[in-house]
């Protein structure tokens, strides 16, 4: 194998959002050996490439925004998709309406409306400062958005999920956390942001191995030779992996890869 495109939280990330030692052992030692490595998140683009700095002194390519952004440091940009203006304002107003927690992703900015415990804690995982404005519905109607974000109990959006997937059936409705749920464009999903990469790049998805665990990484683990599922991850996301390995917070996807280091499989 010679692409490997690993998740971030709940994958090699532990629960404290830092990098398990395991996996980052597993990761330099495959950069030692010339592997490719490609991170994809449900994470902005400037979150991703700041948490990476803190362990890294090279750019990677990424995915983001859970394959709404394809980025090179070489090329920049290569892929980027936004809900329109008009269907990301309702589904604003439609939040609003539920008391829901909202936030826009605009121009790799971080985007809210009011300013409460939701908002904060997001900030502080992610790493990237607020964005306020007095009407978001307003500002997406203007401008689109890379990715809606509604924030809440898991109880209370298992409940709405299905009257919101009802009347805004355009677009993706998913979550990425219990807490969390994503809206994206329709063609959205890390599998195909991974095979915009691939024909840019120039490499053969059946020589790549894929790492994730939740719902959001069916099509990423689907789209590549061997998919690799941590034993925390989703129902879901386990049943169409090749392997699962141990949970993110044992390190279980470095842990994989040490092992077949140990057996020789990168000789």
């Amino acid at each position: 194998m010679k692409v490997f495109v690993f998740d971030l939280d709940g994958t090699i990330l532990m629960d404290s959002h830092n990098i398990h030692p395991s996996n980052l052992k597993a990761i330099n030692l495959l950069l030692e050996k010339g592997k490719k490595i490609v991170f994809a998140s449900g994470r902005m683009l400037p979150s991703v490439r700041k948490l990476l700095q803190r362990y890294f002194d090279v750019e990677f390519p990424i995915i983001a925004y859970n394959g709404s952004v394809v980025w090179t440091n070489e090329h920049g940009k290569i892929m980027e998709l936004k809900i329109e203006p008009q269907r990301a304002s309702q589904i604003v107003q439609k939040l609003r309406s539920l008391n829901v927690h909202r936030q826009a992703y605009m121009d790799d900015k971080l985007v809210v409306e009011e300013d409460n415990e939701h908002a904060r804690a997001y900030s502080e995982h992610s790493g990237i400062e607020l964005t306020f404005v007095d009407d978001l519905a307003e500002l997406v109607a203007e401008h689109g958005a890379t990715k809606l974000l509604a924030i809440a109990e898991p109880e209370r959006l298992d409940a709405i999920i299905p009257e919101l997937r009802d009347e805004f059936d355009d677009v993706l409705i998913f979550k990425s956390f219990s807490n969390y749920l994503d809206f994206v464009p329709s063609q959205t999903d890390k599998g195909r942001a991974l095979k915009v990469l691939a024909e840019k790049l120039g490499f053969d998805l059946r020589e790549a191995v894929a790492f994730g665990d939740n719902d959001n990484d069916v099509a990423l683990l689907r789209s590549v030779g061997l998919g690799v599922a941590v034993r925390n991850g989703t129902k879901s996301l386990k049943e169409v992996a090749d392997v699962v390995v141990e949970e993110n917070f044992l390190g279980g996807p470095g842990n994989f890869l040490l092992d077949l280091f140990d057996r020789g499989w990168f000789d």
